[in-house]
């Protein structure tokens, strides 16, 4: 699987799937949870480094990924639905689709997807995408950036999407 596909997929998910609130559809009600599945985040190295990091980065990616899915497990506006295809989520067009779909039918509303691309020395950069799955319809779109490649500094930085991740789809849920 090609590393770049995923920034791929997820700026054809915003291109083809469009952008909008969660629809009525799939939005639930203010008194249930919100039933989200996480795919696992892609990861591409392009900082140029004379030491190969892909293990280090394979194992703070997992750190990551249990942290995003805990946070979402412990908050009770969140239900957590196992993600269909991890921890290998196809990143390419369509599959794309069979994914929202495969989360839908297992009752998921709403389908995060991401990746990381760690560009120099110090700097790495988090996209987090959510996708209505009913409409299939792009919730919420953000990049975050990220200095320091050791545990410490990836910990910070799923605090940080975490938090704005669900209270952006909170937010979004409230406005219907």
């Amino acid at each position: 699987m090609r590393h770049a596909s995923l920034l791929h997929a997820v700026t054809t998910a915003g291109l083809f799937l469009g952008s909008s609130l969660i629809s009525d559809a799939s939005a639930a009600t203010a008194d249930h949870a919100l039933a989200v599945s996480v795919d696992d985040f892609k990861y591409r190295d392009t900082s140029n480094e004379p030491t190969d990091q892909t293990a280090v980065h394979e194992k703070r990616l997992r750190a990551f990924m249990t942290a995003l899915r805990d946070d979402v497990t412990a908050d009770r506006r969140f239900e957590l639905v196992p993600s269909s295809c991890a921890p290998n989520c196809p990143t390419d067009g369509p599959a794309l689709r069979d994914r929202l779909r495969a989360a839908s039918q297992a009752g998921a509303q709403i389908l995060i997807i991401g990746g990381f691309h760690k560009m120099s020395t110090l700097v790495q950069l988090a996209q987090t995408v959510a996708i209505d799955t009913t409409s299939q319809r792009v919730v919420l779109r953000k990049y975050f950036q990220f200095r320091g490649d050791n545990d410490e500094a990836w910990q910070r930085a799923e605090r940080f999407v975490s938090e704005e991740a669900r209270d952006q789809l909170l937010e979004s849920r409230s406005q219907q």
